[in-house]
């Protein structure tokens, strides 16, 4: 998919499984999750965010972010959103390297790793 192509990504979910996932993975009813039309594109902006799904099994994001997923994301003036799922997973591996040490994960540690890259809309480290 070229990298313009990302944007013409659709949604094919169903309220059925909005809801299922919604009690999966615990995520507060507040947050009123939505659905966009088969025909609408899926897209940010400023009163929503876009969640993958693909995000939360494959790559282990779970809510709420820690502080220093928040902290890496203010840093970064990134959105989770804007996150490649690969990005995401890289964070949760050094919060959890940290943790198998006895440390906690701090951003000049994960820097010294990582390095923030676009690819086109979206980011990775």
């Amino acid at each position: 998919m070229s990298r313009k192509g990302r944007s013409l990504i659709r949604s094919i979910g169903t309220k059925e499984e909005l809801e299922s996932f919604f009690t999966a993975y615990k995520i507060w009813s507040e947050f009123t999750p939505s659905i966009p039309g088969l025909n609408d594109p899926v897209v940010c902006s400023p009163e929503r965010i876009v969640v993958y799904t693909l995000s939360f099994s494959f790559c282990g994001v779970r809510y709420p972010l820690s502080p220093f997923k928040m902290a890496l994301l203010k840093h970064y003036c990134i959105r989770f959103s804007q996150l490649h799922p690969l990005a995401f997973m890289r964070i949760v591996h050094l919060e959890l390297s940290s943790a198998a040490f006895a440390g906690e994960p701090s951003l000049p540690l994960f820097r010294r790793f990582y390095r923030l890259r676009s690819d086109g809309d979206r980011f990775t480290f």
